[in-house]
């Protein structure tokens, strides 16, 4: 049975606490002058476990709101790129200054006391293209595939930055954004977007938990306008959570968003290869090169998993061609070729099966199982012999 990645990843964390596990040398702490704000912007920096083995540069996840949520963000996004959940990122946590400032788009007079400074999100996301995006590519190899991701306030810039700067980003993720802002104009400001644009190539996933009435107001007329206004080629999705509150949903929403957004990059199922083949391994694999600019290879314990089940399945051909195809890509593996000795014995096909025992015999010596297959197989054989030139002789 299938699970998903949210119901994995709660039993991982209880039986273990594995989101705790990050390598210290992968935490950067720098900063930026921004030419835009005429101040310093302090940044918060995960690198992928393999950047200092690589040369090619990564996508980046711009996490806002860093000084709280830094420390939740980069457990969750940690384990799930060393697990394979979603690709390699670069990691930037952004902290605030000035939150209202810059998290806010401009709105009417009516917040003017209580939010002075509120209004200044065009200006911070010109800063982030002119002052933070630079840096990051020149200084850890960031590339042009961005992923946005806020809650509360910075999930109301993360959806004007979807509706003003779409360009800036591939993928943005919002939790509980305060869609009360400015009287809900963002329902409107969202309307107008989606009525002028017949094509948006993004990715959105919005989230929200037990709110004010207002904030569901807003939400139930946002995702209405999604449904019958959004092009095709948007992939959005909007998550309820009733179990959460405003204040309470960032993880579980950081962790379905994930899922949902980068569900082509986990590995397929032990069930999907059996049945689609070498034919879905290759289809995957090919799909992650052109998706995400990744050549890679399916893990040696997912092919030997279904090299397992068409065995224990009897489909012996199909079986032999993943073997083959699993030997191929990890040729220094013995039990590929020991797995291939048993299809063939249980088929009756001594000579073939001798064959690939003595393979995995020489290729793990400290197997005394092997061994001991592959001597009695040569037993056998040479019974066989015997055998037949007694009867010949008769």
């Amino acid at each position: 049975m299938k699970r998903s990645l949210f119901a994995t990843l709660i039993i991982v964390f209880c039986i273990g606490n594995l989101f705790a596990k990050i390598n210290p040398k992968n935490l950067v702490s720098t900063s930026v002058y921004s030419t835009v704000l005429k101040e310093k912007r302090e940044l918060k920096i995960l690198l992928p476990s393999e950047f200092q083995n690589t040369y090619f540069s990564y996508p980046v996840i711009y996490l806002l709101d860093a000084e709280s949520n830094f420390g939740t963000g980069v457990e969750v996004l940690s384990f799930l790129m060393d697990n394979h959940f979603i690709p390699p990122h670069v990691v930037v946590g952004v902290p605030n200054t000035d939150r209202f400032r810059d998290m806010t788009p401009v709105d009417s007079v009516l917040n003017k006391t209580i939010f002075p400074t509120r209004g200044g999100a065009d200006t911070f996301l010109k800063a982030l293209e002119t002052d933070i995006f630079p840096f990051i590519s020149k200084q850890y190899r960031g590339n042009s595939r961005r992923l946005v991701l806020g809650h509360n306030y910075s999930g109301l810039f993360v959806m004007h930055a979807f509706i003003s700067r779409p360009e800036l980003f591939d993928r943005f993720m919002a939790f509980s954004p305060i869609l009360w802002w400015n009287d809900t104009a963002m329902v409107n400001d969202m309307d107008q977007f989606l009525t002028e644009n017949s094509s948006i190539r993004k990715h959105l996933f919005v989230s929200f938990a037990k709110e004010a009435k207002n904030m569901l107001e807003a939400c139930k007329d946002i995702t209405k306008l999604m449904e019958q206004k959004a092009p095709g080629d948007l992939k959005w999705k909007y998550e309820w959570m009733p179990d959460e509150d405003h204040y309470s949903l960032y993880r579980k929403s950081l962790m379905r968003g994930m899922e949902i957004i980068f569900k082509d990059y986990k590995y397929p199922s032990v069930e999907d290869l059996a049945a689609g083949g070498i034919k879905s391994a290759n289809s995957y694999l090919r799909d992650i090169m052109l998706n995400y600019g990744r050549k890679e290879k399916l893990p040696y314990s997912l092919l030997e998993s279904v090299c397992l089940q068409l065995k224990q399945n009897e489909k012996y051909d199909e079986a032999i061609k993943f073997l083959t195809y699993t030997s191929v890509n990890y040729p220094d593996k013995a039990e590929p070729y020991f797995y291939a000795g048993e299809i063939y014995e249980i088929t009756e096909k001594p000579k073939q099966a001798v064959k690939f025992y003595e393979v995995a015999h020489n290729k793990d010596k400290g197997r005394w199982d092997y061994e001991q297959k592959f001597l009695a197989m040569q037993k056998l054989l040479e019974e066989l012999k015997n055998k037949e030139q007694n009867q010949a002789h008769l």
